[in-house]
């Protein structure tokens, strides 16, 4: 985008602070709808965000900013919606085996996700070091990157998440858990419980 280093904290800050606000947004809307729901309209609403930053030039900063905005209004639904769907799932795993076991649930989640940001990281690694990328070095100005370059930024920017953001659609279509379905599970957890006492 041409802009100087220190405009990084400000397009971070659009996104973080959008996702901040949006968090509140995205709960109430996901008290009248299911999860799924509200996670496939966070999602497409990311994933056309992915695709403006592909396409925004150098210059263009307040376009930048606007889908940056954008792209921290489907961030939110990804910090929200994946972490509430775990107790519905935590509910139904009582349901077939009888056992609470909310720390392997959450453990394991976790740990995907540190092993998600891992190997992105190192396959963003890869794809640079393929491209031709040249690394600052402390004190020198910033080198003009190669074309090579510009292009592997781009791609690891928008399209690469957007086609992660599509698999993650697909693989919440096939979520079995409705609001209706949850409280039928939560009644048969409440009469088991009550048969017990």
């Amino acid at each position: 985008m041409q802009l100087e280093e220190s405009a990084f904290p400000s397009v971070a800050i659009a996104v973080q602070g959008t996702a901040l606000v949006m968090l509140f947004v995205w709960q109430k809307i996901s008290q009248k709808l299911d999860k799924k729901v509200v996670y496939f309209l966070g999602s497409t609403i990311w994933i056309i965000a992915q695709i403006g930053l592909f396409i925004v030039q150098p210059g263009q900063t307040l376009l930048l900013y606007l889908f940056a905005m954008l792209a921290g209004c489907g961030v939110s639904v990804a910090y929200l919606i994946p972490w509430s769907m775990i107790p519905d799932v935590i509910d139904l795993d009582e349901l077939n085996t009888g056992q609470r076991r909310e720390g392997i649930f959450y453990g394991f989640m976790v740990l995907l996700q540190k092993f998600g940001l891992a190997l992105g990281l190192f396959l963003v690694g890869i794809a640079l070091e393929f491209s031709g990328f040249i690394r600052t070095l402390p004190g020198e100005l910033p080198p003009v990157q190669p074309d090579s370059a510009l292009w592997a930024i781009r791609l690891v920017v928008a399209p690469l998440p957007a086609i992660v953001l599509l698999a993650g659609v697909i693989l919440a279509y096939f979520y079995p858990i409705t609001r209706e379905y949850h409280n039928e599970i939560r009644l048969k957890l409440q009469e088991r419980n009550n048969d017990h006492e």
